[in-house]
């Protein structure tokens, strides 16, 4: 201990000679280790932290339904009932839960909120005790209808209850019916997302009132909508899990083939499962690709700050000759120096952790411009203290060890003579640093410059619909209780209305809308076609009206629209998209042929081109839309195409609503614009967040060519001199300097370039339609770091060349 407290002091005073030396390799790693900080606390927030607030999580399974194409689908509110009664003996219960938008009504104005549809064993299962009144209980769970009671959640009773504890028994309004509060949950408890926490959970009896659209669906097992999770008995494994869900499979399949056979049950542990199992893969090969790219960059902080230290070292020759000279050995040289490191590695840490922090605070107040409320609760959690304490001594080790290594090995007569020695293997050691800094930047330039031509290729792709002079608002007449005599008559009360404005070209109405990662299949047949034994039959589709196609800017490719004057019983009709007609009917005119949805034979009556639905990097898709008037339901999306700026008619649209209806509340008011602009957003933070940190890297990978550049030129005077006194002219010696460094550049640029490839194809998913060999990319990420690290070569070759000869040779260069 005393040995350890004499080497922190002594380092102390070789930090406090150096003050600037000090600050620039405190700062330069406590930017590396920052960032690292904050990129890994948001990949334990999504990716490794435990459900908050629930008893023993690693106890908690999830359950999903694989269909052909659909690896992780939803279930039936019954299914749970189907997997309890045969798996009691791995399973203590199987609860199911559904996200829900409510509409609540409070003084005298509605607003929608996000909420929960619950089985009454919901809390029970996850552990969950209430901070006031109670949760649900076993009796909630049966009669339809029966318990029209909800429990609140912290945020919410603090928000909209003022915290009140009277809010027990109170009586709320959702969806146009009371509800008598039961219960307030804890405030750790964020529900079975994370990132979204419901105002509201109301029991599964009540799904009739809480999502109108889904009537009559408790006891259909064809209504999968629903996400089922169970808890593992004591001392049940997974695999032994799986085999009895397996088991229970097969008997599902003899009992009730016509609703089982052709899915799979599947068990997904709720620590393997993140946001939801399907997106995990994207989840984590993000994670993967952000969390190298800082590493990449701290990798470059620890270059740079190991060839300044080797600059330093040649300061310290004559001590450390001196302290071998009597006697030193160099294993306590080699510890004095990494002891010098690590507290410096320790300080740039606890700096590194204030920046991570401001980091954190400022992505936890980013809202995004969605209406779900989303909180990724990121902070500095004992995981990510241990985290970056780990790498904080890593990065000790890693910029300190060489230079220790090599500055304890003096040669001892030049040394003591006051003789810097000639410092070959320094020299190099400090080349192959640099030409590998080089090399990282490349690859950090390279991967942004990819994700940045990703964005640029992502904003031209063809969406199959015309994205500016739209105006989009919904409104969910269901959730209000209007009947469909009075919503139909509400929709054609508000067209009206719209198109008497003569800013507003054209009005159409949508269940859901392209890009918002919204997705919804119903299985289809079609006349004449047999499908593949593994080929799925079920179809992504939208509900829209006659005018939603000339709202939208969707042109009709052959055929027409939906006729304007039908009512619901006549003959049905299906307008697909391009994808859809040549998957089913390559080579034949689609007009006219017939498709089973739903029991309803459906004639198509137009083809229009294919679009992007989900996503914008997705493969193209068949598709299909069906009548709203044959497929009603009562939750609508108003799309108005505009003739000039379509925010000028947001007002109009809200005042004639309120005028309409003051109760009914309007969400999603945007333009597609900002819709396309969500859709875009992980590719803009990608491409900003490495578009930055490859800045980052190009600034220290010329500062470090610079010092290692002046630190051989320093080196190198005597023999500068004697060129020039021979003879040599200035212009040679600079081009002499400038080859020299400029050859460690296109060294490190060819073999960045080679690890660039490598990682541009692993990178090749995550792009929107670009080339992960773009050439533009791979031409231009060169030559911009090339000509930034000449622009550091030049100034000390420069000062080279003014080398006064007799300076030199006297050794006062």
């Amino acid at each position: 201990m005393n040995t350890l407290v004499r080497d922190l002091r002594f380092a102390f005073r070789q930090l406090r000679r150096k003050p600037s030396f000090t600050v620039i390799t405190v700062l330069t790693l406590a930017l590396g280790i920052g960032l690292n900080t904050a990129v890994f606390s948001a990949i334990d927030a999504l990716l490794l932290r435990p459900l908050p607030g629930v008893r023993e999580p690693d106890g908690l399974v999830q359950v999903y339904r694989r269909w052909p194409g659909i690896d992780y689908g939803s279930v039936a509110p019954i299914t749970r009932r189907d997997i309890q009664e045969r798996t009691t003996d791995v399973f203590t219960d199987v609860a199911v839960w559904a996200i829900t938008p409510l509409s609540l009504s409070t003084g005298g104005r509605a607003d929608i909120v996000v909420g929960q549809l619950v089985s009454a064993n919901y809390f029970s299962i996850l552990g969950v005790t209430p901070a006031m009144g109670r949760m649900f209980v076993a009796s909630e769970d049966t009669g339809a209808l029966a318990h029209p009671v909800v429990v609140v959640s912290y945020g919410t009773w603090k928000s909209r209850f003022g915290g009140d504890p009277a809010v027990l028994g109170r009586s709320v309004m959702i969806n146009g019916n009371a509800y008598t509060v039961v219960g307030v949950a804890p405030n750790d408890f964020k529900g079975t997302i994370p990132i979204v926490t419901p105002a509201f959970w109301v029991p599964l009896t009540q799904l009739d009132q809480v999502m109108p659209g889904n009537r009559g669906l408790l006891d259909s097992r064809a209504s999968n909508f629903m996400n089922a999770f169970a808890r593992l008995k004591p001392g049940v494994s997974v695999a032994a899990a799986r085999a009895r869900l397996s088991a229970a499979e097969s008997q599902l399949i003899a009992d009730l083939p016509n609703d089982y056979k052709g899915s799979q049950l599947v068990l997904v542990p709720q620590s393997e499962a993140g946001l939801h199992p399907s997106m995990r893969g994207a989840q984590v090969g993000l994670s993967a690709v952000i969390m190298a790219v800082v590493g990449l960059l701290l990798l470059i902080a620890c270059v740079n700050v190991a060839n300044l230290y080797l600059a330093r070292a040649s300061e310290r020759w004559r001590e450390m000759a001196v302290r071998v000279s009597i006697g030193a050995r160099r294993s306590t040289l080699v510890r004095q120096l990494l002891t010098e490191s690590l507290l410096v590695a320790g300080i740039a840490g606890v700096t590194g952790t204030g920046l991570a922090w401001w980091v954190i605070q400022l992505a936890n107040h980013i809202q995004l411009p969605i209406d779900i409320p989303i909180s990724a609760d990121l902070r500095l959690s004992v995981p990510v203290l241990l985290f970056t304490l780990g790498i904080t001594v890593l990065t000790g080790i890693a910029f300190g060890l060489v230079p220790a290594l090599m500055s304890t090995r003096p040669s001892l007569v030049p040394a003591l003579k006051g003789d810097a020695p000639a410092g070959a293997s320094r020299s190099r050691t400090s080349r192959t640093l640099i030409v590998a800094q080089m090399a990282l930047s490349i690859v950090l330039l390279v991967a942004a410059g990819l994700f940045l031509r990703s964005l640029k290729s992502a904003t031209s792709i063809d969406k199959g619909f015309e994205v500016d002079h739209l105006m989009l608002a919904s409104f969910a007449l269901e959730l209000q209780g209007y009947s469909r005599d009075r919503a139909e008559a509400m929709v054609e009360n508000v067209t009206a209305r719209m198109l008497a404005n003569p800013n507003v070209r054209a009005v159409g109405y949508s269940q859901s809308t392209p890009l918002t990662l919204n997705s919804s299949q119903r299985g289809v047949g079609i006349a004449g076609y047999t499908p593949r034994t593994d080929e799925q039959m079920s179809i992504d589709y939208n509900t829209v009206s006659a005018g939603y196609f000339d709202a939208m800017g969707i042109p009709m490719q052959r055929g027409q629209t939906f006729s304007t004057r039908r009512d619901s019983g006549g003959p049905g009709e299906i307008v697909v998209n391009a994808r859809f007609a040549q998957r089913f009917w390559s080579g034949q005119d689609p007009i006219g042929r017939t498709v089973q949805v739903g029991g309803r034979t459906l004639t198509v009556v137009g083809v229009v081109p294919t679009g992007k639905y989900q996503r914008l990097g997705e493969d193209p898709l068949a598709y299909m839309y069906l009548d709203q008037r044959q497929f009603w339901h009562g939750d609508f999306t108003m799309n108005v195409r505009t003739r000039g700026d379509p925010l000028a008619v947001a007002q109009f649209i809200r005042d004639e609503f309120n005028a309409l209806d003051p109760n009914l509340p309007l969400t999603n008011v945007r333009t597609m614009n900002n819709i396309l602009g969500t859709a875009l957003l992980p590719a803009r933070l990608a491409g900003a967040t490495l578009g930055i940190f490859g800045l980052l890297g190009l600034v220290l990978a010329s500062v470090g060519m610079y010092g290692v550049m002046s630190f051989s030129v320093a080196q190198r005077t005597r023999e500068i001199g004697i060129r020039m006194a021979l003879g040599a002219r200035q212009d040679a010696v600079l081009r002499l300097v400038v080859r020299q460094g400029m050859t460690l550049v296109g060294v490190g640029i060819a073999i960045g370039l080679v690890g660039a490839v490598g990682v541009s194809q692993l990178l090749r998913t995550l792009l929107y339609g670009a080339n992960a060999m773009d050439p533009l990319t791979f031409v231009g990420v060169p030559a911009l770091l090339g000509g930034v690290a000449l622009l550091a070569v030049l100034v000390p070759a420069r000062r080279a060349s003014t080398v006064d000869p007799m300076v030199a040779l006297r050794g006062d260069g």
